[in-house]
């Protein structure tokens, strides 16, 4: 080990200058111990901070207690919330509970509640969440350490106007016939340090580095949260079109510098420029439906953003040049224009009726008709009968409707995604415990969707044979689909039911059954409850 601690001063000196802040760390070894701690303080204690190397805190200190002194011949005692009165702030609370349970380390509350951070128990860090509805680690705390992202640490201080003191403590042990280095001082206007020499502990030469830092706090604009957020002044250009010679035109997404009904910007491209991109950009929010929506005509995240899209244009979604900057958080308008492509085609009948004529249309997407009419007759069904048909998905699978889509690419994951979804919904969800209780006998070993055939037949609804080969059809090229290996009989399985059509294609004409079975229930529905009526 270096007697000298020379390292141990250089990291010292360049503790919050990377991404992480060490604000608290404790090591005991054969070597040497020591430790690291940090408060805030006002800048009219700085001066006392530096005066000498010794720490003004300890790590036990900031809990809350009594103070007692005699005032004409009584004893007087008051209560204070910190056990420091010198207007010192902690950033880390050690928890000492004397063997009984395991010390901790805690951040201090008004820390995490200015960030917003929640703690990760699958990660055991804080985190911080973002307006994208992404989060990122705030701070990582293990037994003996503690680490905080530096910017947040910069946020807090410059809100606060507080200098931010670091401490430090570290002795060393030598071998017993090492020599030991001259003693020595760092004093600068933001630190004072000292490294003192012994003779002998337990045999063996030591030196002991002790040190002060002041880190002055930032500007009070960098405090991040309003009024001082940062500005979004980020707005990629964007594919708007091609010119004569079929290159790409591109244009920036800031809704400032469009031109809109108002005479804004007249030589600019309009605010309502149709951006197009592929269908898969929306892959990463189908999949975590627990925070992204996709519904017809919107996207959004949570209650954080929500942007207008037109998700019944065909091959392709299209989305309004402004929203691209307006609407979008600006972590997410690069994700975005990697699935950017020149214009192909025309928004949807859907997107033009409403956007521009200023009436209510229906979507003409197949996935996004399913979803909405299987909302619809469950709802009917339920208030025709007392019970639902297909049973709502537990609490595991409550995202699977809203997952529900045409494949969004030609690969066979996408393909595969659809037909398992569109089966669970409209196969394994089969109330078959209510539809037997409607039959008049039970069959042995009769599975559910025979069941559903024999009741609909006994109740005469006329599009029983073509709605219960849909399921069956369904039912089939799922249990292809999940088998390990895919041979010849899952290519005949697939012509069988598709004839020549693979991928998207394919999975289109099980939508299109799909909703002819919703609509077609409906409308039984809807004509038996009639002809109950007096």
């Amino acid at each position: 080990m270096d007697l000298r601690q020379e390292d141990v001063h250089r990291r010292f000196t360049s503790l919050e200058q990377g991404a992480w802040t060490t604000v608290y760390e404790g090591w005991h070894n054969d070597d040497g111990n020591g430790g690291i701690y940090c408060a805030f303080a006002p800048v009219s204690k700085r001066e006392r901070v530096l005066s000498g190397p010794s720490w003004d805190i300890h790590k036990g200190d900031f809990r809350p207690g009594f103070s007692q002194h005699w005032e004409n011949g009584k004893c007087v005692t008051t209560y204070f919330p910190s056990s420091v009165q010198d207007d010192f702030e902690p950033l880390i609370l050690c928890r000492d509970y004397h063997g009984i349970i395991p010390s901790s380390l805690e951040l201090t509350e008004h820390f995490r509640l200015y960030h917003n951070l929640y703690w990760d128990e699958l990660t055991s860090q804080f985190m911080q969440p973002h307006d994208d509805g992404t989060s990122s680690v705030a701070a990582k705390i293990t037994e003996n350490k503690v680490e905080v992202r530096t910017k947040l640490l910069r946020q807090f201080q410059a809100a606060r106007q507080l200098d931010f003191v670091l401490y430090i403590d570290s002795v060393r042990f030598g071998a017993k016939d090492e020599s030991v280095p001259e003693e020595a001082e760092w004093v600068t206007d933001a630190l004072r340090a000292e490294r003192y020499s012994g003779d002998r502990i337990s045999g063996r030469p030591f030196t002991r580095y002790l040190g002060a830092r002041v880190v002055p706090s930032p500007p009070i604009e960098k405090s991040g949260i309003w009024p001082f957020e940062e500005e979004d002044t980020y707005f990629p250009d964007f594919i708007i079109g091609v010119d004569s010679d079929g290159d790409e035109v591109r244009y920036t997404c800031n809704p400032d510098a469009l031109a809109n009904y108002f005479g804004a910007n007249p030589e600019a491209p309009h605010y309502l420029t149709p951006v197009f991109f592929r269908r898969e950009v929306l892959q990463k929010y189908y999949e975590k439906s627990e925070l992204y929506t996709v519904s017809d005509g919107y996207l959004s995240c949570a209650s954080l953003w929500s942007v207008r899209i037109d998700n019944s244009a065909g091959e392709h979604v299209v989305v309004f040049l402004g929203d691209l900057g307006r609407d979008l958080p600006r972590q997410e308008r690069d994700y975005w224009r990697s699935f950017n492509v020149a214009a192909d085609g025309r928004p949807s009948e859907t997107l033009i009726r409403r956007a521009f004529l200023g009436q209510p249309a229906n979507p003409t997407a197949e996935d996004l008709l399913v979803r909405s009419n299987y909302i619809m007759f469950g709802r009917a069904w339920n208030e025709r009968y007392g019970w639902d048909l297909f049973r709502k998905p537990e609490e595991a699978d409550a995202g699977l409707l809203q997952r529900l889509r045409l494949p969004l690419n030609d690969s066979q994951a996408e393909f595969e995604s659809s037909i398992r979804i569109m089966t669970q919904l409209f196969v394994d969800a089969i109330n078959e415990k209510m539809v037997q209780a409607q039959l008049p006998n039970k069959i042995e070993n009769e599975k559910g969707i025979s069941k559903l055939e024999r009741w609909l037949k006994l109740r005469g609804y006329q599009h029983a044979q073509r709605d219960i080969q849909f399921l069956r059809n369904l039912q089939e090229v799922r249990s292809r689909v999940t088998a390990h290996r895919k041979g010849k009989d899952y290519e005949k399985t697939l012509t069988k039911v598709f004839g020549d059509l693979r991928g998207p294609a394919a999975a289109r004409t099980l939508f299109t059954s799909a909703l002819a079975m919703l609509t077609g229930l409906s409308e039984w529905l809807a004509a038996e409850g009639a002809d109950q009526e007096p």
